[in-house]
């Protein structure tokens, strides 16, 4: 029987395989929707009693995906807002861009509307969620030798803390801005793999007894694991950054018992016209679903 955790392992080759096949394709390419498409739409074959997955009636906010984990005999609840990138093409107006130099150029994409960089609006915004960010990297990438050894582990999939990402963004952007202005190259995945981790991480963490999706406390655990490991060869403090008021949250929402009856009503891949990106929600404890006093 195939697992979440199973698929957190085999997903990330299907995108660098797809990605791979761009070069196929006459006009256009994958963009970050499409890409985030096909990972909710693996994630439906676990779509049931303890998953839920729901579409906005017309998003409106690119790759953008929520994940809910809610333990339900405890209303803690870990919500993670995930902004997903993908790494630019091998050719740039048909000029080989080096291995070294491949980076993800949409990073410092300024939102009209908002007046503002999306990597601040996500941090920013991200209220009850702990912002990520998923990057999508072509097979050719992973396998070529520049990142096929070393660690972290570049592959089809990975996450990466959005505060970090943030800090990267923000040198670039002062750097540039600076009486003697400099160009940083921090949008290039050899300079952000150091913050990269594994969707295992989340997909393959703990599961209880009599679920058969990661509570998230266990989620907590192994992002919170992540989080003080830091970039490669540091270390950080537990209470450095307020990115650990998510991992160790565990109050309830006002809206937590309205939320779960809505999710008793209905097919467990629906439509919700509230949400404003697809939300995926791993229900753990369910158990008799008495959960009413």
């Amino acid at each position: 029987m195939t697992t979440l955790c199973d698929l957190a392992t085999k997903l990330p080759g299907l995108v660098a395989a797809l990605l791979d096949r761009e070069t196929k394709l006459k006009k256009g390419r994958f963009r970050e929707e499409t890409l985030t498409d096909v990972f909710t739409a693996t994630l439906a074959a676990f779509a049931g009693p303890n998953l839920i997955i729901e579409y906005p009636h017309e998003a409106s906010t690119g790759g953008d995906l929520d994940l809910d984990f809610w333990h339900l005999p405890t209303s803690r609840r870990l919500r993670v807002r995930i902004q997903a990138k993908r790494l630019n093409a091998e050719k740039n107006n048909h000029k080989q861009v080096a291995i070294e130099h491949r980076s993800y150029k949409e990073l410092l994409h300024y939102v009209p509307s908002s007046k503002d960089y999306q990597f601040r609006t996500l941090v920013k915004s991200a209220g009850s969620y702990l912002p990520l960010y998923m990057f999508y990297n072509h097979g050719s990438v992973v396998r070529h030798t520049h990142f096929a050894s070393g660690s972290p582990t570049v592959s089809g999939i990975n996450l990466a803390f959005a505060q970090d990402i943030a800090v990267e963004l923000e040198a670039k952007l002062a750097a540039e801005k600076a009486v003697k202005p400099k160009r940083l190259h921090h949008k290039r995945l050899s300079h952000l793999r150091p913050h990269f981790f594994d969707l295992a991480t989340i997909l393959c963490a703990r599961i209880e007894p009599g679920d058969n999706v990661p509570s998230p406390n266990a989620v907590s655990e192994a992002l919170n694991s992540r989080w003080l490991e830091g970039a490669t060869g540091t270390k950080r403090r537990s209470d450095e950054d307020s990115a650990m008021r998510y991992l160790f949250g565990s109050e309830p929402t006002q809206d937590d018992s309205r939320d779960y009856f809505r999710l008793l009503d209905g097919p467990p891949i629906r439509l919700n016209r509230e949400l404003q990106r697809p939300q995926i929600t791993f229900l753990s404890g369910r158990g008799g679903d008495d959960f009413s006093d």
